[in-house]
Order: structure tokens, then sequence, then C-alpha cells
């Protein structure tokens, strides 16, 4: 393949740990526990995967939008929530949430790292403890699993306040869904023209880069 590749990512695992190790350093060793518990705190160990604009190119060209899966070596391989689950780590049930993009917060990435930054310095207290945890969890969402073109964080990831919050939903399904809906849209226009311009690759798509490469 020749010439510009006209795709759009970034590495979200780097921008995720960068920003929010410092605060995970500073929290007491029971939040950290209760983090491991619902499936958050080894997202930390997840590899930084250097962008591969060709990869991801050729891994949506490989879709097919008919039978829901990824033609490989002349079989064709399902993208199930198992394989979200083996490669995120988090346990696959909780209820079912409707991931709506639209509308979008006037909040951006950035100032949710700046919140991050601000309480990682801030001493220690109950009332600090339970914020830091909060924001962590709407960074985890809005940075890692739904890291989205225009950098704003959709309203419906703000409302996720607290450890139970989060706990309740399987995210596995809601990433799996967002994805598979995500990439039967970027190969509809991939399997045009060989250099069509794809536009930006929504969601984590970390996860079909580690897929292919393992």
């Amino acid at each position: 393949m020749s010439g510009s590749i006209y795709l759009y990512s970034r590495c979200a695992i780097k921008t995720f740990k960068e920003n929010a190790k410092p605060l995970l350093d500073v929290l007491s060793e029971d939040s950290k526990e209760n983090l491991r518990e619902i499936g958050i705190l080894q997202l930390f160990n997840m590899p930084t995967i250097q962008q591969n604009i060709p990869m991801l190119y050729y891994i949506i060209r490989l879709y097919s939008v008919k039978r829901n899966a990824f033609f490989l070596d002349k079989f064709y391989v399902k993208f199930t929530v198992n394989h979200v689950a083996l490669i995120l780590g988090l346990p696959n049930r909780g209820r079912e949430f409707q991931f709506e993009r639209i509308p979008l917060s006037n909040r951006k990435h950035k100032e949710l790292a700046r919140e991050l930054a601000d309480l990682t310095t801030e001493d220690s207290s109950p009332t600090l403890e339970s914020r830091r945890i909060n924001c962590l969890i709407r960074y985890v969402l809005a940075v890692l699993f739904f890291p989205l073109k225009g950098l704003k964080v959709p309203t419906c990831l703000l409302d996720f306040n607290g450890l139970e919050d989060f706990a309740i939903v399987n995210w596995l399904k809601v990433i799996h869904t967002f994805l598979h809906s995500h990439f039967a849209s970027m190969n509809e226009i991939a399997i045009g023209e060989e250099m069509t311009n794809l536009g930006y690759l929504e969601g984590c798509s970390v996860i079909i880069v580690v897929s292919k490469s393992t």
C-alpha cells in the first residue's frame, strides 16, 4: 500500500497512563483494592501500543458487515464480547447501557486531565478520596473507552459517579456494540477507493490492534 493513509487515531493508552498514574499513586490502599475488584486497576497494566495507521486501515478493510466478523486467512473470525473481556480484563456482567455520543457536554478531555492533576496535589481526606475516584472513573470512560474526535466528553458519561455506578454496567457489551457499529460504517467507506479518507477511528481502537497482533 503506497501513498498516504487517510485514517486518524491516537494512542489512548499512553494518554491515559500519563495523566491518571500520578493520581493512582496518591490513592489509599483501600481505594486501590476497590478499583482492583471492579476491574479498573488492571487497565494501568495495558501495554502502550504505538499508533499504527496502516494496520488499523488494513484491519478495517477486513471487516465483513454482512457476517459481522473479520475475514482473516480464509476464515471469518467473529469479534465477540469475550474478546473484549480478555483484552481489558473486565467482567462480562452487569446491566446494559445505551451509549449515546450525542449530546456532548462542553467539557473536554484536557479539562478532566487538569482536574486529575489538581486532585493529585491536594491533601488527602475522605471527601477528596471520593472526588478522586469519581474523576478517575469519568476519565477512564471518556478517554480510554470512548475517545471521540471532538475531544468533548459525552454528557451521559459525566453522570457516572463512584464505584457502584461503574460496577453495575456491562462495559464490555457497550464497547463491543460501539466498535461494531463504527467498524461497519468505516468499512463501507474503506472498501471503495484504496486511499479513501476514512476520517477518525473513534472508540477503544487499541482492542483491534491487540487482536490483530496477537
